[in-house]
């Protein structure tokens, strides 16, 4: 069963408000792949839009539709018969409606106001392993940690890219940015501080931990809310036992 333009402009609205304004235009084959791996337009109305975008008329048709002026635009880039240059003006039409327009607008950057809104909370799990050669003693320390993103926070450079890539990055996506980040940077301090000494075995409840998410904070444009952990160490265990 044939799409209407209605429906076939439904799809495309749900790839942008997924991915930004920008994805037509800078991955046309995954938006023809995805159009037919749907079922949200025929083959033949699919290529067409793909053409559409490889030529590059998409960025064009963004910010201001004229019916006629893009419907030769269409015939001279594409080289369509009036039918289907009809069918897919339409589609484009409908696609940047004032409305979605409108509404792309307001969505453009709120997935990074709604986060610096908003405290940022993580439980991190840490762990790591003291060996001094013949024998280990497994360390770990959990941590709840709330922070409160400043403006700062939006000239992160990784953030820069993620927003430049998809304006509609989701408050979510921007958390787990920040929390993997957050995670990565305490994994490697801690297992710093409990490998630092080869002949001593760290204690593990002494690891500074306000200090370091400090340190991080500092670095990225947060500011500490509340820190609070606990450490500990299990038993030394030689080498020759762990190996059976």
């Amino acid at each position: 069963m044939i799409k209407t333009a209605e429906e076939i402009a439904g799809k495309l609205k749900e790839i942008i408000e997924k991915n930004g304004t920008g994805y037509l235009a800078d991955e046309p084959y995954r938006v023809y792949k995805e159009l037919i791996k749907t079922g949200s337009a025929d083959r033949k109305t699919a290529g067409a839009i793909l053409c559409f975008l490889v030529s590059n008329l998409g960025g064009k048709t963004e910010w201001s539709c004229d019916a006629a002026d893009l419907f030769r635009a269409v015939q001279k880039e594409c080289g369509f018969n009036k039918k289907l240059a009809d069918r897919l003006v339409e589609i484009v039409l409908c696609l940047y409606s004032p409305s979605n327009r409108q509404k792309w607008d307001k969505k453009d950057g709120e997935g990074l106001r709604t986060f610096l809104d908003e405290v940022f909370s993580y439980t991190w799990n840490g762990f790591a392993v003291w060996d001094e050669g013949n024998g280990t003693i497994d360390c770990s320390y959990e941590a709840n940690i709330v922070l409160k993103p400043t403006d700062e926070v939006s000239e992160n450079r990784e953030l820069v890219l993620l927003l430049k890539k998809n304006p509609f990055a989701r408050k979510e996506e921007i958390h787990n940015l920040f929390e993997k980040k957050l995670q990565m940077y305490l994994d490697n301090d801690f297992k710093e501080y409990c490998t630092c000494d080869d002949y001593y075995p760290p204690v593990a409840e002494d690891y500074e931990i306000g200090y370091s998410v400090s340190k991080w904070s500092e670095k990225h444009g947060f500011e500490v809310i509340s820190c609070e952990g606990d450490g500990g160490e299990g038993d030394y265990e030689p080498k020759i036992r762990r190996n059976r």
